[in-house]
């Protein structure tokens, strides 16, 4: 898998890349945000406040059902539906008239509104001639509904209801170019929505009312039916009440209440008349004395008989109880004793009759019960119904009360117009326009221009797939880096001067062919501006060959990129003059035998060179030509033939390589590009070590990574790679504030010409 792109991705150098990208959305959208506050037509939003009352709404209920509701936000939102409808509306338009105000209904807009409904409206014309439909009319030719129909929808559309949190108070806002219309409009919605609010009422009172009168009339006459029906049946069935009880039944409930009582009086008789006939079978006059105080003859001889018995204890005690007063007084004790006894045997006869009467009493009225059961057997049957007709016309009867008492509110409440809603605050004319917000329009600008401009260099750095630092080329390549070749003014590629013609040593000494600068003076950028930073990127390349083959001769160095264009032609002739200068016998080869570029730009005239060497059309000392100022050695490639394919395979070019390699000290090919074609891979068996050249940010990351990883043949033998045409202004910005790319500015002064400094 390959490294993401943005791997590694410092926001902060980034930002510092694409400010300029960030400045230039910023401007741009400000500037179009000061254009349209220039063209747009101000606004101005007038308000006002409504409260609905919610302890109002169970006193002015129109039903009776509608008193019970609680007002929750379900009916805080109902009303809410009933401000923003067509009739509220319609009736806003009608009262102010707007359907005959053109401005209202087809208001001008900005300019660049009318311009663009000027040229829909050119099109428009155009569609109509070609489909031959009849024009459009124009707003204030359509009959007065449609105007009318307009308005409403204009006022809708501009119109903003809110409801205030969680109370019952709503917010109504109304936006207008003209503030005395806007202020108006909103007064009119309060006006309409609270009268609206009272004709509801009315109408609902109205036919609450009259249903509930026909209501009315229908249970009288059922409930008249249902008592005519009650006493109909109760004199047919005979049964006649008394305190609402029938007769028969409150009859024998006072029978009941007798019965109980006589047997008691039953039970006390008997139970008197037992007990004196056991005292006088006893003879006990203890037990009887009690039970005979009642009567006078009784109570009178008990008395005697206490006080006879007090004065015998008495004389007993003291005189002994054979004295004669004693013995009197006993005699006397038994004489009143025989007298009791003979006064309760005449009781007795009486208390047996009480017994006799009570038993004929108990007797008299369980049959009068009995009776009065066998009657109100007979009633029960007639009794259910009864009581069923008569529920009947107790319910009848409460019905119709409780609906005369409704029917009497609502009477009242017709002559009670009072509404669940009130305005709590006006309408008033504004006085500064709502829209557009001048401020909020140009900070709206500024961040989407923030963003825009943030999203584009996101993208540009996103797209941005080449080598730009050398920390990046050891992370993803693996391999060393090299060099930063600074990137050449177009200046540079442009003849300034004729080179001064002259006799070129040949390798032996002999004159050879001169090199002639055709098109351009980068190949010749070394020899001309040795301080210059060109010249420093292009010895650190021949350092890092000094590092790897030192005090080595006949070493051959192969230059490949992956793409054409990416300048490694140029770095290989600046490179060949550079080692050349120093005085090492050094060979150039244009290796690129399907587009030779050096030898198009080195040479002109004829051109014959390593393609006829190798067919043995020609020596090496017959093509060879040499630089007047390093000495340098350069082996064109000749004119494009055939045998250009797969000629570095042959065993004809490495016995070339290899006689260049005894012959100078350092071989330098220039081939074409790997990436197209193999010429390098095919010779890597005579190259010591590749320069790899990628064009800084072109070269795509990824591709020269795949080609490092399938082609080891070459990649092992690589010394480095060198990031060519490099913008060193812009180079700073793609480090970290560590890196030697941020202090590049700090370095001028080394690359200037000493001979022309002052």
């Amino acid at each position: 898998m390959f490294a993401n792109p943005l791997s590694g991705f410092d926001i902060l150098s980034a930002a510092r890349r694409q400010i300029w990208v960030l400045v230039a959305s910023v401007a741009v959208t400000v500037l179009l945000g000061i254009l349209y506050l220039v063209q747009a037509l101000p606004n101005y939003t007038s308000s006002a406040s409504i409260l609905i009352d919610a302890k109002k709404v169970g006193m002015t209920a129109a039903t009776p059902l509608e008193g019970s509701l609680t007002f929750e936000t379900g009916a805080v939102d109902s009303q809410l539906q009933i401000l923003t409808s067509d009739k509220i509306a319609s009736a806003v338009a009608t009262r102010l008239g707007l359907q005959n105000n053109m401005a209202f209904i087809d208001p001008q807009g900005s300019y660049l509104t009318e311009t663009v409904k000027g040229a829909i409206g050119l099109v428009r014309s155009a569609i109509n001639v070609v489909t031959q439909a009849p024009p459009t009319p124009e707003v204030k030719d359509l009959p007065e509904p449609l105007r009318l129909l307009l308005a409403v929808n204009v006022l809708q559309d501009n119109l903003r209801v809110a409801r205030v949190g969680r109370t019952y108070v709503f917010i109504l806002d109304y936006t207008n170019p003209d503030p005395v219309l806007a202020q108006a409009i909103v007064g009119q919605y309060a006006n309409a929505y609270l009268e609206d609010q009272l004709d509801s009422k009315f109408d609902s009172t109205r036919r609450a009312t009259n249903w509930m009168e026909e209501r009315i009339r229908d249970l009288k006459a059922q409930s008249l039916a249902a008592d005519e029906a009650v006493q109909k049946y109760r004199a047919d069935n005979n049964l006649v009440e008394a305190s609402g009880r029938l007769i028969d039944e409150q009859s024998l409930t006072d029978a009941t209440t007798q019965l109980t009582t006589a047997r008691s009086a039953l039970d006390t008789a008997s139970a008197r008349y037992q007990r004196l006939k056991e005292i006088i079978d006893n003879q006990d006059i203890n037990a009887s004395l009690t039970e005979s105080l009642e009567n006078p003859n009784v109570a009178q001889l008990r008395s005697r008989y206490l006080q006879a018995a007090k004065l015998e204890s008495e004389i007993s005690a003291r005189y002994g109880p054979n004295h004669l007063a004693a013995d009197k007084a006993r005699k006397d004790m038994a004489a009143y004793t025989r007298l009791i006894f003979a006064e309760l045997i005449n009781l007795l006869p009486g208390y047996q009759s009480d017994v006799s009467i009570a038993q004929a009493r108990v007797n008299s009225i369980q049959n009068t019960i009995n009776q009065l059961r066998q009657t109100s057997a007979s009633n029960d049957s007639a009794m259910v119904k009864l009581r069923s007709l008569e529920q009947e016309s107790d319910s009848l009867k409460t019905l119709y009360s409780t609906f005369l008492q409704k029917a009497q509110e609502l009477q009242q409440q017709q002559s009670f117009p009072v509404t669940d809603a009130r305005v709590i605050s006006d309408a008033s004319t504004p006085l500064l326009p709502s829209s557009p917000k001048k401020l909020l329009v140009l900070l709206a600008s500024l961040v989407l221009g923030g963003i825009a401009g943030a999203g584009l260099g996101w993208l540009r750095e996103w797209r941005d797939r080449g080598f730009r630092t050398a920390s990046q080329i050891r992370d993803e390549l693996g391999l060393e880096f090299i060099a930063n070749v600074p990137a050449l003014q177009p200046s540079a590629f442009l003849v300034q001067q004729a080179l001064a013609p002259g006799e070129l040593r040949s390798a032996g000494g002999t004159a050879g062919r001169r090199l002639t600068l055709t098109n351009n003076q980068i190949l010749q950028k070394v020899v001309n501006e040795p301080f210059s930073q060109f010249a420093e990127a292009i010895r650190a390349l021949r350092f890092k060959m000094n590092l790897e083959f030192p005090r080595r001769k006949g070493i051959v160095i192969g230059m490949v990129s992956i793409f054409p264009d990416e300048g490694k032609s140029s770095i290989a002739k600046n490179l060949a003059s550079s080692i050349a200068l120093q005085g090492t016998s050094t060979i150039l080869i244009d290796g690129d035998l399907r587009n030779p570029s050096l030898t198009n730009n080195l040479l002109s005239g004829p051109k014959t060179g390593l393609i006829d060497v190798i067919a043995g059309r020609a020596s090496v000392e017959d093509v060879v030509a040499y630089e007047q100022e390093s000495g340098l050695a350069f082996l064109p490639g000749g004119a494009r033939t055939r045998a250009a394919n797969d000629i570095f395979g042959s065993s004809r070019a490495q016995d070339l390589i290899d006689s260049l390699r005894r012959q100078y000290d350092i071989v330098i090919i220039d081939f074409p590009p790997v990436g197209a074609l193999t010429d390098a891979m095919a010779a890597s068996y005579a190259v010591d070590g590749y320069f790899f050249v990628a064009h800084w940010g072109k070269t795509p990351r990824k591709v020269l990574k795949e080609f490092t990883i399938n082609h080891p043949e070459l990649t092992d033998k690589t010394l480095g790679v060198v990031l060519n045409k490099v913008d060193l202004k812009s180079l700073g910005k793609y480090g970290s504030h560590q890196s030697g790319s941020q202090y590049a500015k700090y370095t001028q002064k080394y690359f200037s010409d000493p001979t022309t400094a002052k």
